[in-house]
């Protein structure tokens, strides 16, 4: 057999190796069959059949994911049964049964079709992979429209296996990802903030996602390698790439076995400097597992998430409940939460946002929510009676001038009023800070600084509009420098900025997760890391291996370099000369080093 390499998202590092399962799926019918008029009663009751029998197996299945894999995975069924007794889907559903005299799985199949062409219009990738949720739901009806419930009888029960598909439904990741039997998975669909690649990161199961055609390429019992870290999938390889794959999982498995240990070790430098790691999440259900791996609060809570969970607006009980959640489960650490940041490229059916000629550069952020007071003063409401425990802080995002942080400070202010007068209780000193992703406000952080209580860098937009690159554009993403001379000379200055002031300032961009990066802003002053939560024991590591002035000698001659390719090689030598054991455990082409530019 020919070998076969596919590139995808890595979402889920580390190597597995083993032979293919592919389950079977539910493929709803493009055929509509009618009925006569006077079966149309019969259909219906056949409808409401399979809505029973598949509350009764969601309800089922919820309890045993929460009997093997705890509370904060048994989540996507909650989820599922609110969608299932959604009044509009049921009546929409019958509607289309009466008027139509259609049998129950062209229903099934038009609403199906409908959902996914209206998730398929929003450009956010994050956005897009919701509509699986109600996908896995009207599956679950459609195989339930038999009599007789079929159960899939896989050849590979009870063997390990790569599982392979076109696309896990949120059920099927939770139940499958949770047998010992699976090794790894590869998707033609998904992306770092799905279902799938949330549990598979929570459950060290080596994952590659957004293949696109993975599944037209194998067969069942076929060997492949999935390579998490790099993103790839080798179909069918020969027994040499088989033995060159199998170091490296050894590798890879001593080393997070390394990292596992390390989460459980203080956060302190090798001078004994304290500094603190917190998780970026975009689910409250991530906070355990940020917590398992050394978080110490999470740093950045990006709260559009609460929008995809309804196909209306959510209201303040909507935002409560998950902002109550995640201060309950953090406590006693920080939660800082992000307000809504959406807008442009980010867009959702319910807020209707019209499309721009240059969305980066448009209406988003601070902009969006203060051009909607409404929304903005709803999310207030909720982040502020969460705020009881006293470890919430507020975050605004795309913040370009003084003006609109005092806006917002009014805005808040009248908020409380509003709170105090209906005896609401809530923490009055709540503390407040923006994001620092705009350049002009890094320009004058001290200016922000008077407005706040701290700030947060957001480096992944910050270098983007500082170097005019977009990273994701093929032609020019090679201009995307973190270690640009100019960056740095950026971040240091909001950096000393923020400790003259006396304030705290926190880096949640991705620079923060990289280690040559962390040693970098830990030498200009930095002590607050936020990062994706699987990153903070490779940092932690970093950290712990090296000594504070080491770092601040090292960007003081950075500083005085003047490309990126010379500053990453001066700080790769200089740390390898002064602790090596920064990267003992890996390679530069491995995770916890940067390749050395070519």
């Amino acid at each position: 057999m020919d070998i076969v390499r596919l590139r995808g998202i890595g979402v889920s590092p580390g190597i597995a190796m083993g032979e293919v399962l592919l389950p079977k799926r539910v493929v709803f019918t493009s055929r509509k069959e009618l009925v006569p008029a006077s079966d149309v009663e019969g259909e219906l009751k056949r409808l409401m059949r399979a809505i029973e029998r598949t509350k009764a197996d969601i309800v089922q299945v919820r309890e045993k994911i929460k009997e093997k894999m705890g509370e904060e995975d048994s989540f996507i069924f909650e989820a599922h049964l609110l969608i299932l007794e959604d009044p509009s889907l049921n009546s929409g559903l019958e509607k289309i049964i009466r008027e139509e005299r259609a049998r129950a799985e062209w229903a099934l199949s038009k609403t199906n079709n409908r959902y996914e062409q209206l998730f398929e219009s929003l450009n956010d990738d994050y956005f897009r992979q919701r509509k699986s949720d109600v996908s896995d739901v009207l599956s679950r009806i459609y195989r339930n429209l038999e009599v007789k419930i079929r159960t899939e009888k896989e050849k590979a029960a009870g063997r390990q296996h790569v599982l392979i598909a076109h696309e896990l439904l949120p059920s099927e990741a939770a139940i499958r990802l949770g047998r010992e039997t699976t090794l790894g998975v590869a998707l033609d669909m998904g992306g770092g903030t799905s279902h799938t690649a949330i549990l598979a990161r929570s459950m060290n199961i080596p994952a590659v996602l957004g293949l696109r055609n993975v599944t037209s390429h194998v067969r069942e019992g076929d060997f492949v390698i999935v390579d998490g870290t790099g993103g790839e999938v080798i179909i069918n390889p020969p027994a040499a790439v088989r033995r060159e794959y199998q170091a490296k999982k050894e590798k890879y498995d001593n080393y997070r076995r390394e990292l596992q240990k390390t989460a459980r070790l203080k956060p302190v430098t090798l001078d004994r400097v304290r500094v603190s790691l917190l998780a970026n999440i975009e689910l409250p259900e991530e906070v355990n597992l940020a917590m398992s791996l050394g978080a110490q609060g999470v740093g950045l809570f990006r709260s559009e998430f609460i929008y995809l969970r309804t196909t209306s607006l959510p209201g303040e009980e909507d935002h409560l409940a998950i902002y109550s959640r995640i201060a309950r489960d953090a406590a006693p650490h920080a939660v800082y939460i992000r307000t809504l940041d959406i807008g442009g490229e980010k867009s959702l059916p319910q807020l209707n946002i019209e499309q721009e000629p240059n969305p980066a550069l448009g209406l988003r952020g601070a902009r969006f929510s203060l051009r909607n007071k409404p929304l903005f003063r709803i999310q207030l409401r909720a982040i502020l009676r969460a705020s009881r425990q006293k470890n919430v802080r507020i975050l605004i995002p795309m913040v370009t001038e003084v003006e609109e942080v005092i806006e917002v400070k009014d805005i808040l202010e009248d908020v409380k009023a509003e709170l105090r007068r209906e005896k609401e209780k809530f923490d009055e000193r709540i503390p407040l800070g923006v994001m620092i992703e705009v350049p002009a406000a890094a320009a004058m952080t001290d200016l922000m600084l008077r407005e706040v209580d701290y700030v947060s860098i957001g480096t992944n937009d910050l270098i983007q509009y500082f170097l005019a690159v977009d990273r994701s554009n093929e032609f020019v993403s090679y201009l995307y420098k973190p270690f640009h001379p100019a960056v740095l000379r950026l971040i240091r200055l909001v950096i000393q900025s923020a400790e003259k002031m006396g304030k705290d300032v926190t880096v949640c961009g991705e620079m923060a997760a990289d280690p040559l990066s962390a040693i970098v802003l830990l030498g200009f002053g930095l002590r607050t890391f936020s990062m994706n939560p699987i990153f903070i024991p490779r940092v932690k590591k970093a950290l712990r291996a090296v000594e504070v002035k080491t770092a601040e000698k090292i960007v003081a001659e950075v500083m005085k370099l003047r490309s990126a390719q010379e500053i990453e090689e001066y700080v790769i030598e200089e740390i390898l000369v002064k602790h090596p054991q920064v990267f003992l455990g890996s390679r530069p082409s491995e995770p916890g080093r940067r390749r050395k530019p070519s």
